[in-house]
């Protein structure tokens, strides 16, 4: 039987990127996994934060797939600060995998980002945390290099721990 992983993944602009999402999905499926995320798999019409509480607690892990949502040419980091700083050409993901990571994480999951190389790294995509960001290229090549299939492999191995086990 497969087990239940939740997806982060916003809502796609460009065929790239959604070539890119059933792609990690059909990997995911292949490694006997079970991607959920809500407003793909999962639907409500209620507020979406309840309800992806309750598909992650139903889940053994969490995967984050960061690609480009904003994307700011030219602007201003703490402005009217004395440590205001100019941004130029800065891309940002959606703030839903932020939130979305944050509660993984606080449920314990095992987390696996995914994230766009042009991407800022903030937040959840900053080193030095207790997961793994794989810094990839939106091109379906970049998900058959052996790094990125050793990364999902030692992702699932902590799933399948018996400390993380449900």
């Amino acid at each position: 039987m497969p087990i239940d992983v939740f997806l982060s993944v916003g809502r796609t602009s460009t065929p790239k990127q959604e070539e890119f999402v059933k792609e990690v999905q059909a990997m995911l499926r292949a490694q006997g996994l079970n991607p959920r995320t809500v407003g793909r798999t999962d639907f409500t019409s209620e507020k979406p934060l309840k309800t992806i509480l309750e598909v992650m607690q139903s889940c053994q892990g969490t995967v984050v797939i960061a690609f480009e949502r904003l994307h700011i040419e030219h602007g201003t980091e703490l402005a009217g600060g004395a440590n205001a700083s100019v941004l130029e050409s800065v891309s940002l993901p959606t703030v839903w995998n932020q939130i979305e990571a944050a509660m993984a994480y606080a449920l314990g999951h095992p987390l696996l980002a995914i994230a766009e190389s042009r991407l800022r790294d903030e937040g959840f995509l900053e080193k030095g945390y207790d997961w793994f960001v794989e810094w990839v290229d939106l091109d379906i090549s970049s998900l058959t290099e052996r790094n990125f299939a050793e990364s999902i492999k030692a992702w699932k191995k902590r799933m399948e721990a018996p400390a993380h086990k449900k």
